[in-house]
Order: structure tokens, then C-alpha cells, then sequence
């Protein structure tokens, strides 16, 4: 046979061969990606995603995390999350890579459809929503939009976030908007955060003449996310303790505590030492769970009890000479906290604030009988009460509404501001009693700008769980206009943690010292209703103040878009 007739039958042979390995991959390539594309639609309600466009609308799907929304739970939703993010890559995958590998993904797409049912189950919301909250906006398409699912399922508990509040748009329990939660389970989660540097000598303190820097780590590096924010509050407890509060005492070793006839009796033990606190609960009719406000020596502090009645919260009332005998005269080291904490350095705000810890962790130790709602607890007082809610509320995280009223100079009021004015409950007022640390003593109202904290990162210290400041106006005293100052500093904080709906302020002249105008009713019922009573749509916007201050002197720090 001729070289030019084998060259023509190796030329056709080579040709059988191609089109026998080339031309069935192509059509197992796309007749693949159909089937799975086809499994990929059903599974995450998407439709037909054997194209990558309609993969990405799953990422719409995992946002059926705003089913969450109705909910608001969040740990389900967070696997529905991920049934999104699956879907999503097969629908990429779909394009034409490899149908095998998009109908894998296609049954996981089924668990983003279920991940939004689960997110209208409510409870577990808080942890999910943390962080799925942030993360949810995200999602708009291909393999984003399935991730964005995912966060949106834990996000719908976040973006509903009310994990256990069923809010539909909060960060948990008592949230009202945000993807952070309302109220935690541990009184201080940022008990493994590495301590800061020692204190120094008051000598050495730098001169801060404005407000210090609350996102300003004792390392000289701002935090850049919402996270690392658990460890800067960390730090300004660490420094607040030291030269204003003193410390707070550990939990103790051993804690027991019994519920009768709606007496509530804890007994904190620590070695051969044992502390007996006791508090009556007054719950609404019916099974609960009932949110609940703790008053300070009175069940509502000042304020009125049909604030809380119409909205079916429980009232506790921590009664603190159980633990300091006299609440004006107040001897350093008097007292039974100091049998079992003798630290002398801990001043009566720090030791009443121990108080109410020791009352809820009974509460958690007998959530079976109490019918309290452990996501929902509030605190309120007025004037010194005012200080001791605001202590109680800064330093418990498992409180998810403080209301101080009247607190002053020693409450939210700037020590700093303070010192620029006559006639307030100022550094040079804070000498005659024990209330706060006994190294707070070396600082008079020239000293002021050596301190290396102000109140307004007391406050700070509540973030990002609900507050409110009910100033008076009319009682030069109180210094509302420092208390204003502190406030709006404060606000930025919650500003960059994405939840400015959860802090406000209003000021009014009332007629006495303690005495709740009724101008105020609304703003305090706003704060009740959204944190307490789980009322989402409730306005929390309240920013209300009688002072137009410049504050460019007293922040000159920036607010960081924390991610």
C-alpha cells in the first residue's frame, strides 16, 4: 500500500480516536451539570441551577434567613447558611467544570431551605447572631451569595437577631437591630483576655486632657473589629477597677440558693467565709418566662412601677445594706463583703454591684421554679442608686437593660467636664465617702486629667447591651451636662459596634431630686418595651439633651467602622 494512503488512514484513525474521547466528555460535562444543576435548584429553592446565575440566587435563599427574621434564632439558621454557600458553589460548578460536582453541592442546597424554617425557632439566637449578623448583608450572587445565605441564616438571627427574643430584628435575647447580642450568659466574658500592663505610679500617669480613646488598647494599637472589642472592655474594667471602682470580687467557690414563696435566698461561700443575700420576686400572672428589673433598694428604683406592670416584667429588689450598713457614711472596709474580699482598694459601688451578681447567679440557679426570662434582666436606681445600677450594669454582663437615674458625678458624668465647673458632685465631692476605690482619693479636680479612664467608658463598658440615662436638669449637683458629655462620648462606641439604637440619654427639669417626670414616661417605656418586653419595633433613637456643648475639645479620637 502507498505512504500516501497510510497517511490518510492514520490522519482518519486519529480522527475516531478524538471524537470518541473528546466529544462524550462535552456532553458528560453539560448532560452532568443539568442533572445535578436540576438537584442544585430543588434542594436550595432556587430553580434550575445548572447555571451559575441561578446558583446565585440561592444566595437570596440563604437570606430566607429573614424567615429567621421572623423567628430569630440563628444556630439552624446557620446551617441553613451553609446549605446556601453549597448551593451557591454548585451552581458555579455548574457552568460547565464538571456536573458530578454541582449535583454533590445541589442536596446541601436543601439544608439552606431548611436552615430558614430553623431560624424562626427563636432560642439559640444570641451566639449565632454575634457574628452571622455582620456577615449576612453579604450574598448577592454566584458562590457570594451562597455564603451570604449562610450568614443570613445566622444572620436572620442576626438581622432578626433576636436569638431567644423572637424579635425579628434584633442581635438577641432583648436586641432591638444589630447581629450582636442583647445579654450574655457569664458575667464577664472577657475573663481570658490577657491582663494589661501593671498600673503605674500616679506620678507617671500622662497628662489626657480630652476624653480617652475607649477604642484605644493599652498596647497603642485601635481595634479594628467588633470582636476585639470584648477584650479592650476587658481592659477598661482591669483600669476602672484599679483607680476607680476597686476591684469586684471574684465569683465565689461556692454558691447555693433556694426559691420560696417567691423569696430568693443566695449563700455565696469562699473558704470558711459565707455571705447570705436574699430578694423577693414579684412575677406577672401566668407561666412565663417574664423578663425582669432589679431596683435598687426599691423594686423599681423611681421609677413607675406601671412602666413594667403593663409589660409583664417581673420587679426584684436588692435590698444593699446586706452587704454595706450604711449607704451615705460609708467606712472603708465596713461591711460583710470585706469578710470574704478584704482588698481595701474596693469601694461600696464595686461591693453592691458583687450584690446583685450573687442575686442572679441564684436566679440561674433556680430557672426551673423562678419563671424568669435569664436573657431579659434590667437594672434601675436613683442618685447613689442610680451609681450602684450603673456599676451592676457595667460590670454583669448577663444584664441586658441598665436605667440609671440621676447617677452624677461618680455615675455617667465626665470627671474631666466636671472639672471645669463649680458646684457638681465632682472628683473633690468623690473624697468624702468610701464609694469608689480607695486610690481614687489621689486625684482631686486638678488631677482630672491624669486619670487614665473618664465615665464615659464606664459606660462604654455596658456596650453592646441596652442603656439608658435619665438625667435631671434642675439639681445643678448632678452635673447633667457632664452626664451629657459622657453619653454622646459613649454613643460612639455603639456607633461602631453597628447598635446605636441601644443607647440614649434624656434630660428634663423634674420637680425634686428622684422625682420621675412624666416628659420622660415615653423614652423610658421605649427602652422597656424593645430590651425588656421584646417590642422590636419600639424607638430607641432617643438622644435628648439640654446642652448644645462642643464636644470637639473632649472627643478628639475618631470612630472606627469596626468590621
Amino acid at each position: 500500500m502507498s505512504a500516501k494512503v497510510l497517511r490518510a488512514l492514520a490522519v482518519f484513525g486519529a480522527s475516531l480516536l478524538i471524537w470518541s474521547c473528546g466529544g462524550p466528555t462535552g456532553g458528560e460535562g453539560t448532560g452532568t451539570g443539568g442533572a445535578s444543576g436540576g438537584a442544585t435548584g430543588s434542594a436550595g429553592t432556587t430553580g434550575s441551577a445548572g447555571t451559575s446565575g441561578a446558583a446565585g440566587v440561592t444566595g437570596t435563599a440563604g437570606t430566607s434567613g429573614p424567615a429567621g427574621v421572623a423567628g430569630t434564632s440563628g444556630q439552624a439558621g446557620a446551617a441553613g447558611g451553609t446549605g446556601g454557600s453549597a448551593t451557591g458553589v454548585a451552581g458555579s460548578a455548574a457552568t460547565g467544570t464538571g456536573g458530578g460536582a454541582a449535583g454533590g453541592p445541589g442536596a446541601a442546597g436543601r439544608g439552606g431551605a431548611a436552615g430558614g424554617n430553623p431560624g424562626s425557632g427563636g432560642r439559640g439566637g444570641s451566639a449565632g447572631g454575634s457574628i452571622g449578623g455582620a456577615t449576612g448583608t453579604g450574598g448577592a450572587g454566584g458562590i457570594n451569595a451562597g455564603r451570604g445565605g449562610a450568614s443570613a441564616g445566622a444572620g436572620g438571627n442576626a438581622t432578626g437577631t433576636g436569638g431567644n427574643s423572637a424579635t425579628g430584628t434584633g442581635g438577641s435575647s432583648s436586641t432591638g437591630t444589630g447581629g450582636l447580642p442583647g445579654s450574655y450568659d457569664k458575667e464577664n466574658t472577657g475573663a481570658d483576655c490577657p491582663a494589661p500592663p501593671a498600673p503605674v505610679a500616679m506620678s507617671a500617669l500622662p497628662t489626657i486632657a480630652n476624653l480617652p480613646d475607649p477604642f484605644l488598647m493599652t498596647n497603642g494599637t485601635r481595634i479594628t473589629t467588633k470582636d476585639q472589642w470584648r477584650c479592650r472592655r476587658a481592659e477598661i474594667k482591669s483600669i476602672m477597677e484599679y483607680w476607680v471602682s476597686g476591684p469586684k470580687g471574684a465569683p465565689p467557690t461556692g454558691l447555693t440558693a433556694t426559691l420560696s414563696g417567691g423569696k430568693l435566698t443566695v449563700v455565696a461561700t469562699q473558704g470558711s467565709t459565707s455571705i447570705t443575700l436574699s430578694a423577693t420576686i414579684t412575677t406577672p400572672s401566668g407561666n412565663g418566662p417574664f423578663p425582669l428589673v432589679i431596683g435598687m433598694n426599691t423594686a423599681t428604683g423611681s421609677l413607675p412601677s406601671s412602666i413594667f406592670s403593663g409589660r409583664g416584667v417581673a420587679t426584684m429588689t436588692f435590698t444593699s445594706s446586706q452587704l454595706v450598713p450604711d449607704a451615705f457614711n460609708v467606712p472603708r472596709g465596713g461591711g460583710t463583703y470585706f469578710t470574704m474580699y478584704p482588698d481595701k482598694n474596693a469601694g461600696a459601688m464595686i461591693e453592691w454591684a458583687w450584690g446583685v451578681s450573687r442575686l442572679i447567679d441564684g436566679l440561674y440557679k433556680t430557672t426551673d421554679t423562678n419563671k424568669i426570662d435569664l436573657k431579659r434582666i434590667g437594672v434601675t436606681g436613683c442618685s447613689y442608686q442610680g451609681k450602684m445600677s450603673l456599676y451592676a450594669g457595667a460590670f454583669d454582663e448577663r444584664i441586658a437593660l441598665t436605667m440609671p437615674e440621676e447617677s452624677g458625678g461618680g455615675g455617667e458624668a465626665s470627671w474631666r467636664f466636671m472639672a471645669t465647673q463649680t458646684g457638681t458632685e465632682d472628683l473633690d465631692a468623690a473624697q468624702g465617702t468610701a464609694w469608689y476605690a480607695a486610690n481614687l482619693k489621689n486625684f482631686h479636680n486638678a488631677d482630672a486629667v491624669k486619670l487614665p479612664v473618664d465615665m464615659h467608658e464606664l459606660v462604654a463598658m455596658v456596650a453592646p447591651r441596652a442603656i439608658l440615662a435619665i438625667e435631671n436638669t434642675g439639681i445643678d449637683r448632678l452635673g447633667s451636662q457632664a452626664g451629657s458629655v459622657s453619653m454622646r462620648a459613649a454613643t460612639e462606641v455603639y456607633k461602631a459596634l453597628g447598635v446605636p439604637d441601644r443607647i440614649g440619654f434624656t434630660q428634663a427639669v423634674a420637680s425634686g431630686h428622684c422625682v420621675f417626670p412624666s416628659g420622660q414616661m415615653g423614652d423610658v417605656q421605649a427602652f422597656v418595651d424593645k430590651f425588656l418586653a421584646a417590642m422590636p419595633n419600639a424607638n430607641t433613637n432617643i438622644a435628648k439633651s439640654s446642652y448644645n456643648t462642643d464636644l470637639t475639645k473632649w472627643i478628639t479620637w475618631t470612630t472606627p467602622t469596626l468590621q
